[in-house]
């Protein structure tokens, strides 16, 4: 074997050994070690021209072309780079890629085969890749990808066998989003919290005081159990999302008839219609459904809360379900302020209000529809703002419930 590749294969070896001796790590601490033991390896390999034969002297017809070298290097490092985790790509001094494991295909969304032979540039499509190759600083960067993708990148001079830099990449990007989403959550959380804790502290404050009209030591009694109520549905919401979003509880699935549905959640939320409001239920010929009766009543109380909360003075509030193409379209629709197209893609995300400025007396915490959307998608149906000449329109299907009583109608 030439020493050169010989050198390339100790020294990818070296990384690979490395990267199963961190697998226990993290993804960015395992990379890391792989990659300066290769640096390592490196280092410690002889960097002497090897001696040639007067029987065989180097000429120009013996020294292997791009093409040819590359091919060896790919075929002689490709197998001890497949294991690897992160991607990598071994690219010589002209900037040409040289070998790359399956991880940096797939990551840079190539097929097979492809990057071998291609300069930096067209095999990665991006600047900022190509800039971290060239400057090899052999520190961890974050690198904005398209606009749309992070990666975590490093680059290390080698200078063995024709390779002159090897580059590391590893996504980041649903790590971020996550990070970002978990940020998100604690800003949300602190603000919806703030209000109620806020509200209680100051009645529990003045009742500590003493309030001399008993009428009004009553009044701030009721508002202070109205808070705390409000406090703790807002965390028992919280964690039912979280066991939602986790797959924590669990479903038990049955044969439901979408009339049973619709008057059943009609009668639990009576009690919230207001005097001067009207709930109708329309009762369609709609085929049994299967799904978990409690977690779709469910589904339809939070719909019916969120209609009847911007539904005006007067308004009508209609609860309805009708027949589909293998599946059932529940809908509630009022004649409120409506849902702005902005809007409608979001309406489903946890805290999620839209422009509070337009009602705010009926804005409420943005967690029931965060938690009808999981139900529904668990039951296997979908869930959306529908078009709606007057008010909003909200719809959710269920599938059809398998079975000759469901096929017959």
């Amino acid at each position: 074997m030439n020493p050169g590749w010989r050198r390339v294969l100790v020294l990818v070896a070296a990384g690979a050994a490395a990267g199963v001796g961190a697998l226990v790590a993290p993804p960015p601490v395992a990379a890391a070690v792989a990659v300066l033991a290769v640096v390592a390896a490196a280092l410690l390999l002889p960097r002497g021209r090897p001696a040639t034969s007067a029987a065989a002297p180097v000429t120009a017809a013996t020294v292997p072309s791009a093409d040819t070298a590359s091919v060896d290097v790919q075929a002689s490092v490709g197998p001890l780079l497949e294991g690897l985790y992160d991607a990598i790509l071994l690219v010589d001094g002209d900037e040409v890629v040289r070998a790359a494991n399956p991880a940096a295909e797939r990551l840079l969304g190539r097929p097979a085969g492809s990057l071998v032979g291609q300069s930096v540039i067209r095999a990665t499509r991006d600047h900022n890749l190509t800039q971290v190759a060239r400057e090899a600083a052999g520190e961890a960067r974050e690198v904005d990808v398209e606009g749309r993708r992070v990666m975590r990148t490093t680059a290390w001079r080698v200078q063995t066998a024709g390779i002159a830099t090897v580059l590391v990449m590893e996504e980041l990007t649903e790590l971020r989003r996550a990070q970002r989403a978990r940020s998100d959550l604690v800003a949300n959380v602190s603000h919806e919290l703030r209000t109620p804790i806020a509200a209680a502290l100051a009645l529990a404050e003045t009742l500590e005081e003493g309030v001399p009209d008993e009428a009004q030591r009553a009044r701030f009694h009721r508002q202070l159990t109205e808070e705390v109520t409000r406090l703790g549905r807002i965390v028992e919401r919280l964690l039912h999302l979280s066991r939602l979003e986790q797959a924590a509880e669990g479903f038990e699935t049955e044969v439901v008839e979408p009339s049973d549905l619709l008057e059943t959640a009609a009668t639990r939320i009576a009690p919230l219609v207001g005097t001067d409001q009207r709930l109708h239920v329309e009762l369609g010929a709609a085929p049994p459904v299967l799904a978990d009766r409690e977690r779709t009543l469910e589904v339809l109380a939070n719909l019916l809360e969120n209609a009847l909360r911007f539904s005006p003075p007067g308004g009508t509030v209609t609860l309805l379900a009708e027949a589909g193409d293998g599946e059932v379209c529940f809908g509630v629709r009022d004649e409120g302020p409506g849902i702005l197209p902005s809007d409608r893609a979001r309406v489903f995300e946890r805290f999620y209000t839209g422009d509070r400025s337009r009602d705010r007396e009926a804005v409420g915490t943005g967690l029931g529809l965060a938690i009808a959307r999981h139900i529904v998608a668990r039951l296997g149906g979908r869930i959306w703002v529908g078009d709606s000449e007057r008010g909003a329109r909200l719809c959710f299907t269920l599938p059809v419930a398998p079975g000759p009583d469901a096929a017959s109608r």
